[in-house]
């Protein structure tokens, strides 16, 4: 029994394993056995450790003591032998109904057990529910293509799915069993399950509890007892998928079943209304009633309180809205908020007649069709420019496809997209990890994004913990990540996506580069990442794995499907199991690939256009708090990399001691004056304080440059996925811009320092009367402008390749527009262009603190008016530095922006 294609009995919930117990007949006895499930199997409360035989009416409940699916297994003689069994009342006895069969001897052949799930409810407290008998199962095949589950429903089609090859030795349970043996007897005569139309009916969220209150019962839907369901079945995916309309004309919910100070919704105990989800905040939300009626407003939440997928600060609420708080949909019921249970057809992903086009008329994708289920893994395959990393994009939400509907536990996923991001979690290609960290580090800061600002340390580090360990990850959670295997760091990757709970999870190409081994151990972390019932895509090139998938979709090139189903059908549809040669066929002629695959499938209208939705805004979080979050990172990663933390440290000493080697002991005081040939007295020329400025200067914007120049290209697809899940770029930029401007500070001191320590001071400045300080403020807002500008070729740069060639370029291009070396005063163009340059201006600020005009005999000192001493001067020269400090920050916070749409 379990969750998987090929059980006996198929239990559908998110709970159960796919092989979670096995139900054997041994030695004249039924032994329930707990097949190594995720969950356990659990007897009176207890989880079942060892064998247990079943020779009484036993209650079993799988996954869960108090929630799983419940069966009742009834042993043959519990039944009274052959007696009639009691039928459900207002129920029809079940047509051609096999006798009843008697107990089988010992040593008899084991038999195959299971029956179909035709009941489902909850039976009240202190009862027992009545036993219900069921019609027989048929024999068990392997679960059907989801593109080709129609012809079951119509045996006229030609087309049918063939069984699963690697069942067809498996025994008949519903053929007479030939010869004198005996039948065995069938053990379980019904399973309790939550249903997923109907769960078994909650007090209002809301309603103070009462003590001893018995559950009330539920209402199953009516059918016939006889009616067999087969769970395996795929639904219908030729059907357009439900998308749930807003119900604005219900009428308005009365408020008179809550207190008039209302009820508080939010994540701890103290509310009223407790919402257990990680991306709820502590004070959420509070139900009030209004003078119309019932009304709902939001306390200031992180990530916003929307009803019916809409973020609201106070709504009115009318009966059969659906208000979403973090991962929880609530519905209004009656004036109050039930908690909402989505019927089977809504459940999963819907992905109907999706199209994507771009450039007026190139299709990257045609008609794409396809349903994945809570629980299930699909594989995205096919060959190189077949739209993969496009189609896992749309149905992330970051793109809005062209044509066709995408939905998402029933709730139409791009015009919802804001009330449904933190449910999608994106693994991309790239290892979205600061390989500088441990596990730990990386996902504690991840967690202080994406979770409630107000979420406490112990509650963070909670779920960082359960994350761990559901991904084994708990051993290495204090290892760094470049100290993983590929395998782990995938893992690592998977771990950051799962701290907001998701239940879509989506991985483009996570096997890329690894070997067998790791590919089929990241192929099993995903089954069980679907075991748990998340709905999970992932996108791969690898075909060694795909038996664990619960189905393929193979796209040929130009996004045209040539295949969707469970990868064991292939063989039957495509001619061949081997995928060498379907891609090869697929490859050659798509546009064929694409129209076989159509004919196997029933018609359907085409989809109803897309309409134009707005962007998504960002779920409403502190900006300070970002600031401070990636500030103590940014901080914490400088650290973690001692190799690069001793080069910052060198580098200021390195400069310093090469500015040593210009000549002369006078170093920014007069030298006084010299006799002239013709006998008069002339000033005499400092050299060295020139000089000494070049020096410092271009040491300035040489720190400043190299310690931002790499950053932002080389943690871009960090950047992308943070951004997707409401990252503000301001926040991103000006922690950067903090942390290595603090940085650049102290490299400017120690590097003026050992000049000062060695060459003359200056006597006094043109604004600070200490000319040392103002000499400092100088090269140190020098330093931090050309951080900034680093950051701006960081941003410019496509690949960390391109950086080294661009900071060789501006660093020679800073020391000749410098004006120190080679003079740009009065030459016409050279001139104005120097003014673009944060070395011009630095210089010229330097000049005006020391008073070049006056050390220097040079006609371009006594020329440029930039250089001189005087208030005026040195405050033009330092706020025109300032401002080329702004208008970078501006390019590069654009740049960012306008980078966000690849997330």
């Amino acid at each position: 029994m379990g969750r998987a294609p090929e059980v006996t009995l198929f239990v559908d919930s998110p709970l159960v394993s796919r092989v979670h117990a096995i139900l054997s007949y041994e030695a004249g006895s039924w032994m329930l056995t707990d097949n190594g499930s995720t969950n356990g199997v659990f007897v009176d409360a207890r989880r079942l450790t060892t064998p247990l035989v079943i020779n009484r009416p036993t209650q079993v409940r799988l996954g869960d003591a108090i929630s799983g699916p419940l069966l009742h297994l009834m042993p043959q003689t519990a039944l009274g032998g052959g007696a009639p069994q009691p039928q459900r009342p207002g129920m029809a006895p079940p047509p051609n109904r096999p006798p009843s069969r008697p107990m089988p001897q010992v040593g008899q052949p084991q038999p195959q057990v299971g029956q179909p799930l035709s009941q489902v409810g909850q039976p009240l407290s202190g009862q027992q529910p009545p036993v219900q008998p069921f019609a027989p199962r048929p024999p068990v095949q392997q679960r059907p293509n989801p593109q080709q589950a129609w012809q079951h429903q119509n045996p006229a089609q030609p087309h049918a799915v063939p069984p699963n090859p690697n069942l067809a030795q498996r025994p008949n349970v519903n053929r007479p069993v030939s010869g004198p043996q005996h039948q065995q007897p069938n053990p379980v005569q019904q399973i309790q399950q939550p249903n997923p139309v109907q769960q078994r009916q909650t007090p209002p969220v809301g309603t103070p509890p009462t003590p001893n209150t018995p559950r009330p019962p539920v209402n199953p839907l009516p059918q016939a007892v006889g009616d067999a369901i087969n769970m395996t079945t795929k639904a219908d995916t030729s059907a357009l998928p439900p998308i749930r309309a807003r119900a604005s004309t219900a009428a308005i919910a009365r408020a008179d079943r809550i207190p008039r100070t209302g009820l508080n919704i939010g994540r701890t105990s103290d509310n009223e209304i407790v919402v257990n989800d990680p991306m709820a905040s502590r004070k959420h939300a509070r139900l009030v009633p209004d003078q119309q009626g019932l009304a709902i407003e939001d306390l200031n939440s992180a990530n916003g309180t929307f009803v019916n997928g809409r973020r609201e600060q106070r709504a009115l609420l009318r009966e059969r809205d659906i208000v979403t708080i973090g991962n929880v949909d609530f519905v209004v019921q009656e004036g109050t908020l039930v908690h909402r249970q989505r019927p089977v057809a809504e459940q999963g992903l819907h992905v109907h007649g999706v199209s994507f086009t771009v450039e007026g008329n190139k299709q990257l994708l045609i008609d794409v069709n396809m349903q994945a289920g809570r629980g299930s893994l699909t594989a995205l395959i096919g060959p190189s420019g077949a739209g993969k990393s496009t189609l896992s994009k749309l149905i992330a939400g970051t793109t809005h496809p062209s044509a066709g509907v995408v939905t998402f536990e029933g709730r139409n996923l791009h015009a919802e997209y804001e009330a449904l991001r933190s449910r999608i979690g994106m693994v991309p290609q790239d290892d979205v990890l600061h390989r500088q960290l441990t596990v730990k580090q990386a996902l504690n800061f991840a967690a202080q994004l994406r979770l409630p600002p107000d979420t406490s340390k112990a509650d963070r580090q909670q779920v960082i913990a359960d994350v761990l360990k559901e991904l084994s990850l708990t051993q290495h959670a204090d290892t760094r990540v470049d100290r993983l295997s590929g395998g782990q760091r995938k893992r690592a990757s998977v771990a950051m996506e799962l701290l907001t709970g998701p239940s879509l999870l989506i991985l483009d190409e996570p096997t890329s580069g690894l070997d067998p081994a790791l590919d089929r151990q990241v192929m099993t972390m995903l089954r069980e990442l679907a075991d748990a019932g998340r709905t999970v895509i992932v996108v791969t090139h690898s075909v060694a794995c795909l038996d664990m998938c619960d189905q393929v979709l193979l796209l040929a090139p130009g996004g045209k499907t040539a295949f969707c189903g469970h990868p064991g059908s292939v063989g039957h549809v495509m001619g061949t199991s081997d995928w060498a040669e379907i891609f090869g066929r697929v490859a050659a002629d798509p546009d064929r690939a694409f129209a076989n695959f159509r004919s196997r499938q029933a018609f359907a209208e085409p989809p109803a256009p897309v309409q134009p939705v707005e962007r998504a805004k960002a779920p409403k979080s502190s900006s300070l708090k970002q600031f401070s979050t990636l500030s103590r990172r940014q901080l914490r990663l400088i650290f973690a990399d001692r190799g690069y933390l001793a080069f910052l440290a060198v580098l200021p000493f390195v400069l310093g001691g090469l500015s040593l080697v210009v000549q002369g002991k006078s170093g920014f005081e007069s030298v006084g004056f010299v006799q002239a040939p013709d006998g008069s007295f002339v000033r005499a020329n400092n050299g060295e304080a020139q000089q000494l400025l070049v020096v410092l200067i271009l040491g300035a914007c040489f720190m400043g440059a190299t310690l931002t120049v790499r950053d932002l290209v080389g943690e871009r697809a960090i950047y992308y996925r943070e951004r997707a899940v409401g990252l503000r770029s301001g926040a991103y930029l000006m922690s950067k811009v903090v942390v290595f401007s603090l940085a650049a500070l102290l490299q400017s001191a120690v590097m003026v320092g050992i000049v000062l320590a060695v060459k003359k001071p200056p006597s006094k400045g043109a604004v600070i009367p200490i000319g040392t300080v103002e000499l400092y403020l100088d090269v140190a807002l020098t330093a931090v402008t050309c951080v900034v500008l680093g950051l701006a070729l960081s941003a410019l740069a496509k690949s960390n390749e391109q950086v080294m060639p661009l900071l060789v370029v501006i660093i020679m291009a800073q020391l000749v527009m410098a004006g120190g070396m080679i003079p740009v005063t009065g030459r016409v163009v050279l001139d104005q262009l120097s003014w673009l340059f944060p070395s011009r201006w630095g210089y010229s600020a330097g000049a005006s603190t020391v008073d070049l005009p006056e050390l220097s005999a040079s006609s371009a000192a006594q020329q440029d008016h930039f250089w001189k001493h005087t208030v005026g001067a040195w405050t033009l020269d330092v706020s025109v530095l300032s401002g080329i400090a702004v208008l970078l920050a501006l390019f590069t916070w654009s740049r960012l922006r306008l980078k966000k749409s690849a997330a």
